[in-house]
């Protein structure tokens, strides 16, 4: 009677993971629609960053004003602090030009690009490993906080974009041995890579070179081919440098190596210090449980498949460089920043996957281990999707913010004009000046309620109410355009 039992639990087993991989497209449908949800789900309502992400949207929107591609300005002056080549900024003027300026198209393409990178890995591992593995990686992906969060998924940085291109040049990679012409691929992703954040994607060289080398693969490929794959990534990074050459010279280029590359690598720049330890506290800071759970699973299936392999060998290699390489070459540089060493997420949300699939497939594995295994996985992410989910749908505000948008309604007559603030300062943050050019098209100055004042021609300033009216009887020739409780927006 118990074996009789026993099987009839086994039959169930294996009948639930044969329903899953029966319908694995419409399940994956559904997980990818929350993937959709959490990526676009209130996001042109949070707040503006400093820096990165409002920098990179004041740059987009002056280089659609200026109908200048090549040259990115902040303030409408030369940016040589932002020495980012300018696919980013390519890609929010593209979602400018068909949404319109705001905060939501500034964000849009980085939304995009982590739902397409999560497709290209579910699809990598289906190609490769089968159905229910893929389901696995898309369930992962929309438990990962850290690919939402600063810098990525629902921000307007370059970052997003980046990990998209870093994947697409690694799954290329590994796909060189089944065709030579992902090769070219592989190329053209690093040369697009570069041209979205410089000399972050030459861990992709680094990667690359070591696979080749590793796998063999190097005296495989053919003189025309390694032409071909030279021309692939030289030619759109070499089409860059000649237009940016062509504009202000080789200031920009000089830039580059001297403050992006070798200081950021010598000297922790802007206060962005750490130690050797520190990307792994990054790690195991963010979505700590579903991370510990990732390299448990890694650990648990090299341990008890060690006399097999169970990924092919030269995904394995791929694997392990991807998740070493970056990782060493950026806690060996000086500056460090977390969001610098998350395209790691990806291998590993790709192996723990595959190797989770493995362990739930495998007649040979004891069924109370699968069950365990299976329980405290689902169960983290679920925990993890419902915290993301909640995130995504509490907004977090900020009344400066909010006040300039509000002010949108109010800009008509005034656009164009000169923009003053004094809030906590006379000075424009990053976020308020690219609030104030979206929604006015202002020509943001510094220098508040003096500065206004002192300036003879039409003009409007954002500034505390009780600050403006303080000061009322130096503006008399000022009009009220629209206030709340705490700010006021006025003309003259």
């Amino acid at each position: 009677m118990s074996k009789k039992t026993d099987e009839n639990r086994v039959n169930i087993y294996e009948g639930i993971i044969s329903l899953i991989e029966r319908y694995s497209l419409i399940i994956s449908l559904i997980i990818l629609l929350v993937i959709t949800y959490i990526c676009f789900k209130n996001l042109g309502v949070f707040p503006v960053q400093d820096w990165d992400e409002a920098r990179h949207g004041v740059s987009a929107y002056e280089m659609l004003k200026n109908n200048e591609y090549i040259i990115n300005t902040y303030n409408y002056t030369q940016d040589y602090w932002n020495l980012k080549p300018p696919l980013s900024f390519w890609a929010i003027i593209a979602s400018f030009k068909i949404f319109g300026t705001s905060v939501f198209s500034m964000r849009f393409y980085s939304a995009i690009s982590m739902i397409i990178t999560s497709i290209i890995s579910a699809r990598f591992i289906y190609k490769k490993y089968g159905k229910l593995e893929s389901i696995i990686s898309l369930i992962s992906f929309s438990a990962c906080l850290p690919l939402y969060m600063n810098h990525m998924g629902r921000h307007g940085d370059a970052d997003s974009l980046f990990l998209l291109l870093f994947t697409i040049a690694m799954l290329c990679m590994m796909s060189i041995k089944e065709n030579k012409r992902n090769l070219y691929f592989c190329g053209l992703a690093f040369a697009l890579a570069f041209l979205t954040k410089s000399w972050h994607a030459f861990s992709i060289v680094a990667i690359g070179g070591l696979y080749l080398l590793f796998t063999c693969e190097i005296k495989k490929i053919s003189l025309k081919q390694w032409v071909i794959f030279a021309s692939s990534f030289i030619m759109p990074i070499a089409i860059w440098i000649a237009l940016r050459i062509g504009k202000d010279g080789f200031k920009f280029l000089i830039e580059m190596v001297r403050y992006d590359l070798l200081a950021r690598s010598n000297i922790a720049l802007e206060g962005h210090t750490g130690d050797v330890w520190t990307y792994l506290e990054f790690i195991f800071s963010e979505s700590r449980m579903l991370v510990i759970l990732m390299c448990s699973i890694i650990l648990l299936g090299i341990g008890y498949y060690s006399d097999k392999i169970m990924l092919r060998k030269n995904h394995l290699i791929g694997f392990g460089l991807w998740i070493i390489v970056p990782f060493a070459i950026f806690t060996k540089a000086s500056t460090k920043l977390g969001w610098y060493i998350i395209p790691l997420y990806i291998p590993m949300i790709i192996v723990s996957s595959i190797i989770f699939g493995r362990l739930l497939k495998d007649k040979k594995v004891i069924k109370s281990i699968k069950i365990i295994v299976f329980v405290t996985l689902i169960a983290t992410q679920l925990v993890y999707i419902k915290d993301i989910v909640n995130f995504v749908n509490t907004p977090s505000s900020d009344s400066v913010q909010k006040f300039i948008e509000k002010s949108a309604y109010y800009v008509e007559e005034v656009k164009g004009k000169r923009a003053y603030i004094d809030i906590s300062g006379d000075e424009w943050s990053q976020s308020r000046l690219f609030l104030a050019e979206i929604i006015g098209d202002f020509k943001c100055e510094n220098g508040g309620v003096g500065g206004f004042i002192k300036n003879k021609e039409s003009a409007v300033l954002i500034a505390k109410k009780e600050l403006y009216y303080d000061n009322q009887k130096f503006m008399m020739d000022t009009r009220v355009l629209f206030e709340d409780d705490e700010y006021v927006f006025v003309t003259k």
